[in-house]
């Protein structure tokens, strides 16, 4: 007996194992129809032997392809499954990514690709990954790439009309062009290109550059490179961006925050900005005074919009700190701001909540609309080499903020709140 599609869905969801969702495709055409759905819907791929597997089966089978809606590849260079297992089979590595080419040339309602590739990857493209997204009939919402910027990347982007949300992990206008992609047939291998480097000049190759045209729905962008953010920002609905300054030396990192500050303006979000999240190699009380100065002084649509500014240093001296809460009481949408405090001694990590409660309660008697402060320490009494995020938040109707801590690791947390506001 059929049961109504509703009564199908709700068994469906009360099904956690995916073992037991491959089970009940088994079960009948009623239960296959959903349960697939279900099983293919998302995907997340790391292990070698068993990607290649599923990508295959996915290549022979477009009907179960087109149920991919989010994918993530993440594979592993040691990709273990005991302690004493060994390392996955040179062979293995060489041709995962075009059995994953194949798959995705059948994915065709896939709206959602995360790319993400270990740096230590080499074996054999060295992150020149783009060829596998040559052909494909998809059209994404977001898309995480880490792999390296090339001409196939960058021919990818320029057909995709409907993306709000990108991650570009790797930015180099002035790199060679990229090698072809692998001969299938001769196994061939790309030989590994050099380490990727950052751009000391503005200069555009026509070939890495992206069409004005694309990316028209981009509202989101996270890059690793300002150079980057310089590039995709102008002309088009950005309102969140994450970056970083590549440059350290004091002259030519205020002129890169110019450059950037110059496109960001040329940003069409109706709106405004509602988020800026601009980390920092050297983080330095002086420039983070510039960078607020240079924003407020016009140009950048942030005074009556920018819910979300970090990461500034917060100044240690009394003085310097009142003229610092000057410059975030023009910003009167402000509600949630991320500081760096690692030059403070003794270090409020160290003291405890109370001292972050402390220098949140008096950051907001200049800026009460700000409801979050996210403390962020290179020092936090653990190691040297380890950084602690502290999240201030004051909750209506909670007589005290909450406090809450969280070493950094870069896997999300406060790391994302740029994202929600």
């Amino acid at each position: 007996m059929e049961l109504s599609l509703e009564a199908y869905r709700i068994i469906i969801n009360n099904v956690r194992s995916r073992v037991d969702l491959a089970t009940l495709c088994l079960v009948s055409k009623g239960f296959r129809r959903v349960a697939e759905r279900a099983l293919y819907n998302t995907l997340f791929m790391h292990e070698a032997a068993r990607t290649k597997q599923i990508c295959k089966a996915l290549a022979s089978q477009s009907r179960v392809a087109e149920l991919v809606e989010a994918l993530t590849i993440a594979i592993e260079e040691d990709d273990r499954r005991g302690e004493e297992e060994e390392r996955v089979r040179p062979e293995t590595q060489e041709d995962i990514w075009p059995a994953i080419s194949d798959a995705l040339k059948k994915m065709a309602r896939l709206r959602h690709l995360s790319v993400v590739i270990d740096g230590t990857l080499s074996s054999p493209y060295s992150g020149r990954l783009a060829w596998i997204l040559n052909d494909c009939p998809f059209r994404l919402k977001s898309f995480h790439s880490d792999m390296r910027w090339d001409e196939d990347l960058v021919r990818f982007l320029n057909v995709q009309d409907e993306i709000e949300d990108l991650y570009i992990g790797d930015y180099d206008e002035g790199q060679e062009a990229n090698p072809t992609a692998p001969s299938r047939s001769l196994g061939a291998a790309v030989n590994p290109p050099g380490p990727s480097t950052r751009l000391r000049s503005y200069v555009s190759h026509s070939n890495l550059t992206i069409s004005p045209s694309a990316l028209p729905h981009l509202y989101t962008l996270e890059c690793t490179f300002s150079e980057a953010a310089i590039a995709i920002v102008p002309g088009r609905p950005v309102s969140k961006l994450k970056t970083c300054f590549s440059r350290t030396d004091p002259e030519g990192k205020r002129e890169e925050m110019q450059v950037l500050f110059k496109a960001l303006g040329m940003a069409l979000a109706a709106g405004g900005w509602h988020a800026l999240d601009i980390a920092d190699a050297e983080y330095e009380e002086k420039f983070a005074m510039d960078l607020t100065s240079t924003m407020l002084a016009g140009g950048v649509s942030t005074r009556g919009t920018l819910k979300y500014l970090g990461t500034l240093v917060l100044p240690v001296g009394g003085r310097e700190r009142l003229l610092f809460y000057g410059h975030l009481m023009q910003l009167r949408r402000l509600c949630c701001v991320e500081l760096e405090i690692t030059a403070w001694n003794p270090s409020p990590a160290i003291v405890g909540s109370v001292a972050f409660r402390a220098l949140g309660n008096e950051l907001r008697l200049y800026c009460p609309g700000v409801v979050k402060i996210v403390f962020v320490s290179m020092n936090a009494g653990v190691g040297d080499d380890i950084g602690e995020r502290t999240t201030v938040e004051w909750v209506k109707g909670e007589g005290m903020a909450r406090v809450e801590s969280e070493v950094m690791n870069g896997m999300g947390g406060s790391e994302g709140l740029w994202r929600d506001v």
